[in-house]
């Protein structure tokens, strides 16, 4: 009888042994560093809605093995946040990969923790071009400021619109945009008649309005986070009647599709350079219009914030997928993200394996009114569009 029961034990020592490091590598943790209060609250219930869309549509595995999310909240203009939750996910919640960072201060502040654990992270968001070369571990799916801010200059010279102005928030995002269509505008021949830097905390537009209205220009490239000063912009625009009279307005996400509602026909005519538009006529972004309807109601749109997560979590399950038995591997993980394409809710798109910025179409936008609805309705394609900045500043 003892030898039997020595025998059992053995055995499931035994098994135990076997299975134990299988049964580690079952679950890969994510971190997602996000704003889920505070100002910003809005971004982090867009990447809720992107991840809970692909992982309906895709289910919660990779390589047969379960992804387990693990939220943390910066909850405002906080980078030393940002890294103390990075460190806190990477080392106490042994995370294998890190993911979200809407604001570009917050993925710069966290790069340090970046490098030491060596942890793949994939930027949904944070858009300033050098964040990548801050560290070998990130990968962005969104988009470099870059690479809408220097569409709309050939959309305009395209148009024969020789003369612009450019109007930005006075923040590090709002510069890059700044030295982007400028560059490229006047590297086309286009001329630069007047540039504002608007404070960040204002809440009267109008002097600025008034400004571009007398300099008299053919377009307007404006920069500005979405949500409340976007929408005081549009109103004091809206206001002054510049768009009714002609005037082109491009920005990037001030009149994005769940700010319609409350713009009105004051965004009406507005245009925007983005790397997504709910309206795309692809496969790939009805599916995923549909699953955002299910998530948050047929009310609310889908976004870019959303498209980025949703495609975050695409590269992620690539990190996983390539995983063999045993500890996670952070190099394979990011071999197997560099240059891996696939269709997206925004068309076909690629990570460079040069630079590990997303490749992708850039779409020209102009809110427009179907069914008594507001919308944002593609008026023109740049298709597989590189980091200019990168081609710019190449190493």
């Amino acid at each position: 009888m003892k030898r039997r029961h020595l025998l059992v034990a053995a055995c499931c020592a035994a098994a135990l042994a076997a299975g134990g490091p299988t049964a580690a590598q079952e679950k890969i943790k994510v971190g997602v560093v996000g704003h889920f209060s505070g100002p910003f609250a809005a971004s982090g219930k867009q990447y809720r809605a992107g991840f809970d869309a692909f992982r309906a549509l895709h289910g919660t595995k990779a390589g047969g093995r379960e992804i387990e999310l693990i939220f943390r909240d910066v909850g405002g203009t906080n980078p030393a946040t940002a890294k103390r939750l990075a460190e806190e996910l990477t080392v106490r919640d042994k995370v294998s990969i890190l993911t979200g960072f809407y604001l570009t201060p917050d993925a710069f502040a966290a790069a340090s923790v970046i490098n030491e654990t060596k942890t793949p992270t994939v930027v949904l968001t944070a858009a300033s071009p050098p964040i990548l070369r801050q560290s070998p571990y990130f990968i962005r799916v969104a988009s470099s400021i870059w690479q809408t801010s220097t569409v709309p200059a050939d959309w305009g010279m395209k148009l024969n619109k020789k003369t612009a102005y450019i109007a930005v928030s006075d923040y590090a995002p709002g510069h890059d945009a700044q030295a982007a269509f400028k560059h490229r505008y006047t590297q086309l021949g286009g001329k630069i008649l007047g540039e504002d830097r608007m404070p960040l905390n204002t809440v009267d537009y109008a002097p600025f309005i008034e400004r571009i209205a007398n300099a008299k220009p053919d377009m307007v490239h404006v920069n500005m986070p979405n949500g409340a000063p976007a929408t005081a912009f549009l109103r004091a625009l809206g206001a002054r009647g510049l768009i009714k009279q002609g005037m082109v307005f491009v920005g990037v996400g001030e009149a994005d599709d769940p700010d319609l509602p409350a713009l009105g026909e004051l965004a009406l005519g507005y245009h925007s350079s983005l790397y997504y538009a709910a309206s795309l006529d692809n496969a790939e972004n009805k599916k995923f219009v549909a699953e955002i309807a299910k998530v948050l109601g047929p009310n609310e749109p889908a976004n870019f914030a959303m498209a980025a997560a949703y495609d975050g979590m695409r590269v992620i399950y690539r990190m996983v997928e390539a995983q063999k038995p045993g500890a996670f591997d952070a190099e394979a993980a990011l071999a197997a993200a560099k240059g891996f394409a696939w269709d997206s809710p925004r068309g076909r798109v690629s990570i460079d394996p040069e630079t590990r910025n997303i490749i992708q179409n850039v779409y020209i936008r102009k809110v427009e009114s179907r069914n008594g609805k507001l919308y944002n309705a593609v008026v023109d394609t740049f298709p597989a569009v590189k980091d200019p900045w990168e081609i710019l500043n190449k190493k």
